[in-house]
């Protein structure tokens, strides 16, 4: 009798062994799914529709389409045209003194052709880059009593303002030649990278 209970007790211990390493296999399987993107994910997205520094506001949201297939052990895990939402974070004005506008975006939603939908969280790969001004980079005082009057008259151009300064005929004036910097423009159909900065899993893709 005592043999019987040794030995059920004896596979007991082996059942639930052998059931703890299934256990853990299953659970490896899954961490390392194709279909879980870790933090690094590098996605290439198109822009939809432009957004600019000039007019951008923190809160304004815009569409983006992703431009090639993520590939994961020769699986495609998220296809092309799957759109991603981005949300702009901060939008900050070209100014005076030839200060670039910029803009700071996140993106936090992705919708695939199914229906499905994910909360992400990812950044631009590199900030978008600012076109120089042809405007001459410079801050020119020029005097002269024929060149214009009146105190604080200004002449305002695409990407600089001339504002004088006149203390009365004789006196001379001074011009000011104030330099303004270029706003920041994310392009309709320009393509650029994203990066996850959150894991994700992904629905399975049934092609």
């Amino acid at each position: 009798m005592n043999f019987w209970f040794r030995r059920t007790e004896i596979f007991a211990y082996f059942f639930l062994l052998f059931a703890f390493f299934i256990s853990a296999d299953a659970q490896t399987q899954n961490d390392s799914s194709i279909y879980q993107l870790p933090p690094g994910t590098i996605i290439r997205v198109q822009m939809e529709n432009e957004i600019n520094s000039e007019s951008a506001s923190a809160g304004d949201t815009f569409l983006t389409t992703v431009s090639a297939p993520v590939i994961v052990r020769g699986t495609i895990v998220l296809p092309i045209a799957a759109i991603i939402e981005g949300r702009v974070v901060n939008a900050k004005k070209a100014s005076f003194g030839g200060k670039s506008g910029n803009i700071e975006v996140v993106f936090e939603t992705l919708r695939l052709a199914d229906g499905a939908t994910r909360s992400i969280e990812a950044v631009l790969v590199d900030n978008p880059k600012v076109e120089s001004s042809r405007t001459l980079n410079i801050l020119s005082i020029l005097g002269g009593t024929a060149a214009g009057a009146g105190l604080g008259a200004v002449s305002k151009t695409k990407n600089a303002a001339i504002i004088g300064a006149g203390i009365g005929a004789g006196a001379g004036t001074t011009f000011v030649l104030l330099r303004k910097g270029k706003d920041l423009h994310i392009k309709a159909d320009e393509e650029f990278e994203i990066k996850l900065t959150k894991s994700v899993t992904l629905p399975v893709q049934d092609f």
